[in-house]
């Protein structure tokens, strides 16, 4: 009868003890040291296999995410048009709101403060509107530029009344034409 489990050394310590002593040597018999290195192969298979889900759910984690963000957008976009809020400016000022104040976007809409700054905005940009019809320009009067009014002033424009030097040029010799042209009337 021959004996099939053959006494297999093994080192352990790859040479050399941590202390740069000689290594400590084990005897095992063969049959052990082969089941051993069966279990140490299925287990790396197990622990490569465990990794291969984790990377494969972050992958569609991803996916997902794209999703999530469609929806939460068309949220917000419901959300903004159930508070009347369809102008770009308005839309770009609850956003902004809603992130440097840390709160969801159905929050700020109904927070008191941001009503208060969305009425301003909604105000000054209905002014703006309104005037830029008017003619001759956006607001602005061109009443300073005619000689009239600084004949009916009495004093020659300065240069921050008009700042266009021809204009005032202009103004200031129709100033002396018309000083000339008036009669003075003393008791006659």
């Amino acid at each position: 009868m021959t004996d099939t489990s053959q006494e297999v050394v093994a080192d352990t310590t790859n040479g050399e003890a941590e202390g740069g002593d000689e290594a400590e040597n084990i005897s095992i018999l063969k049959t052990d040291y082969e089941k051993l290195n069966q279990t140490l192969g299925s287990l790396k298979r197990e622990l490569k296999d465990l990794k291969k889900p984790k990377e494969e759910t972050k992958e569609t984690a991803n996916q997902t995410k794209p999703d999530d963000n469609a929806l939460l957008q068309r949220v917000e976009r419901m959300a903004l048009r159930q508070a009347d809020i369809t102008h770009p400016d308005d839309i770009e000022l609850a956003q902004k709101t809603a992130k440097k104040w840390n709160m969801d976007l159905e929050e700020v809409i109904t927070d008191d403060d941001f009503k208060t700054k969305l009425e301003r905005q909604q105000t000054a940009r209905a002014n703006t509107e309104a005037t830029s019809k008017v003619k001759g320009g956006a607001g602005t009067s061109q009443a300073k530029n005619t000689p009239e009014y600084w004949i009916a002033k009495g004093t020659p424009p300065s240069a921050t009344d008009v700042p266009d030097r021809k204009t005032r040029a202009t103004i200031a010799r129709a100033m002396m034409t018309a000083s000339k042209d008036t009669k003075k009337f003393y008791n006659d």
